[in-house]
């Protein structure tokens, strides 16, 4: 087995497991940040804050984790620069962009929150170069296709 096949394989098995987790969240995420808060003697305004970014997320973070899946899924079977591919990217660019506002009242309360919409917003940068580099091979491709 090849090494870009085995990364490849680990991701997709990381990717399932983080959609485990997160599914394991949407639940227990309630009792799980009220412990946390209670250990960290925050505010019920700071609890109320973390729940609903949490919730508020929740559907950036579904759709990251099934255009993932689906963009590794295209390229363990080869299919690396096609619109498919591309429209992922763009997707998962879009996602990331839309915690950064949803992320922000968490600042507020935590310190700790603020690498959240940065990350969040430059992920959205790289995706969105990397979406122009899969869409310039896609042409690419397809140039050369005619061409044969």
């Amino acid at each position: 087995m090849k090494h870009s096949e085995k990364s490849l394989n680990l991701t997709i098995a990381v990717v399932v497991a983080l959609s485990m987790f997160f599914a394991i969240m949407l639940f227990a995420a309630p009792s799980v940040f009220t412990a946390y808060c209670k250990a960290d003697n925050t505010s019920e305004e700071a609890l109320k804050a973390l729940i609903g970014v949490f919730y508020g997320c929740t559907p950036s973070a579904a759709l990251t984790l099934f255009y993932t899946f689906m963009f590794l899924r295209n390229l363990k079977n080869g299919e690396v620069f096609t619109k498919q591919t591309v429209k992922y990217i763009k997707i998962l660019s879009y996602t990331c962009l839309s915690v950064v506002p949803l992320s922000l009242p968490l600042c507020y309360y935590f310190l700790a929150g603020f690498p959240i919409p940065a990350a969040a917003g430059f992920m959205w940068l790289i995706l969105r170069v990397l979406k122009n580099a899969f869409e310039y091979g896609s042409e690419i491709k397809n140039e050369n296709d005619l061409t044969v």
